[in-house]
């Protein structure tokens, strides 16, 4: 206890001594300790009136000359005024820079409320996504975006992608939009011009599916030339192996064609009105014999354990392709006499198919470009065994626009499992 709480004691005290002294003198100890009691009660109110007054005019009104416990309690709210005062004053601050920054970004910036209702935009975004500042504060921002690909968006919240849309101003205009949580339930919605970018992806498509198709006539020319020389059964030998090497090459440029064409395909064709019941199993059986034919004198070990009721809603070639490519890998990638075992399988997070190999394996910082096309983990291996390196890049298309993830786990020496995980809504039982 400080000072100033002994010295506020001593004061009740010697009231309260001296309304004794008084009450024995005058024969009325009670009542006059009783006016005592009543004294100190009434001076404490008064200084609790006086402090709630002072506190209501704020702080621009001046500090009461007061001793004791309630000059304290003054001095230690002004304190605290002041100190609130200069935070005050630093957030601020800070707020001004932060909303001159967000201003002067190139990219449109719009904080959201908990409902999605706007609560300020920076000027990018008014001319990006064609809102008005003035008068679009407080309103849904899907009642002013009106695209449905914007407003299941929202309504997933699942942000960890962006996602892209023409611009409201212009179907000229492409936007990439993020959305970042953050605070009590907020939001920030980030547009980003893109149209750019949008061009140049289109113009390598376009560039790449020409190209592939330009290719195909004379690589066909070519490879019925070579066959025809090949069946000729020439004596010069050097010839021969000439052919057959040139033979060899001019069906793995055809492979990486074919290969490319079909990525073109899948990046610019909708497959959603293609997608029929897909018989799985059915499926799987056929793979297996072409597995089995493809391993051939290498004496793979091939096995499959498959849910014979578990059928797919899917485009069927395009499922087919993924298949294949994953238990082409294994082959490609798995020792002679190695074992490879196919499964197919549902449990309560989807329908799963999955690969796994006994093979050479992958080092971890591999597995995440995988699905990069021509990346290659062993260049010169993988062009002895064939490979275009686009195979997983076709795969990871697909399963995108299937809603389907893929999924791998390796390890060096001791082989890997590649997996692809469909959504519970695309199984159907038969």
């Amino acid at each position: 206890m400080n000072n100033l709480w002994w010295g506020e004691c001593r004061r009740i005290s010697a009231v309260l001594l001296v309304a004794l002294v008084l009450g024995s003198l005058l024969g009325a100890t009670m009542l006059m300790l009783l006016l005592g009691i009543a004294a100190i009660l009434g001076w404490q109110l008064w200084n609790l009136y006086r402090f709630i007054v002072w506190i209501k005019k704020g702080r621009k009104a001046e500090i009461p000359d007061q001793l004791g416990v309630w000059g304290d309690a003054y001095y230690q709210i002004h304190r605290l005024r002041n100190r609130q005062r200069k935070t005050a004053g630093r957030l601020a601050s800070l707020l001004g820079r932060y909303k001159a920054l967000a201003a002067a970004l190139p990219d449109g910036a719009v904080v959201l409320a908990e409902d999605h209702s706007i609560e300020w935009m920076n000027r990018a975004a008014s001319e990006l996504l064609a809102l008005d500042r003035s008068t679009d504060l407080g309103k849904p921002v899907d009642n002013l975006i009106r695209q449905p690909v914007f407003s299941r968006y929202l309504r997933a919240e699942k942000y960890q992608e962006p996602i892209q849309l023409t611009a409201p101003t212009s179907d000229e205009r492409m936007l990439q939009i993020y959305m970042v949580p953050y605070g009590q339930d907020q939001r920030l919605l980030l547009a980003r011009d893109i149209t750019r970018l949008h061009r140049l992806e289109v113009m390598r498509r376009d560039f790449v599916a020409n190209v592939s198709h330009e290719l195909r006539t004379p690589l066909t020319v070519m490879s019925g030339y070579l066959e025809t020389l090949l069946e000729n059964d020439s004596n010069d030998k050097m010839l021969s192996s000439a052919l057959k090497q040139m033979n060899a090459q001019t069906e793995r440029m055809n492979h990486l064609i074919e290969d490319l064409l079909l990525i073109s395909r899948l990046e610019t064709e909708n497959s959603a009105g293609k997608q029929t019941k897909v018989d799985v199993p059915a499926m799987l059986n056929s793979l297996l014999m072409e597995a089995r034919t493809l391993s051939a004198e290498r004496n793979h070990v091939i096995s499959m354990k498959v849910d014979n009721s578990l059928c797919l809603q899917a485009v069927e070639n395009e499922l087919h392709s993924v298949f294949i490519n994953l238990i082409k890998n294994a082959l490609q990638y798995t020792a002679d006499n190695g074992e490879i075992i196919i499964s197919w399988f549902a449990d309560d997070d989807g329908a799963h198919f999955s690969v796994k190999d006994r093979g050479i394996g992958l080092a971890p910082q591999n597995i995440p470009r995988l699905t990069e096309r021509f990346y290659r983990v062993d260049a010169g291996r993988s062009r002895a065994v064939g490979g275009t390196g686009l195979g997983l890049a076709i795969v990871n298309h697909v399963l995108k626009n299937h809603q389907a993830a893929l999924r791998i786990e390796s390890m060096p020496g001791k082989g890997s499992t590649f997996s692809c995980d469909f959504p519970a809504r695309r199984i159907i039982q038969s």
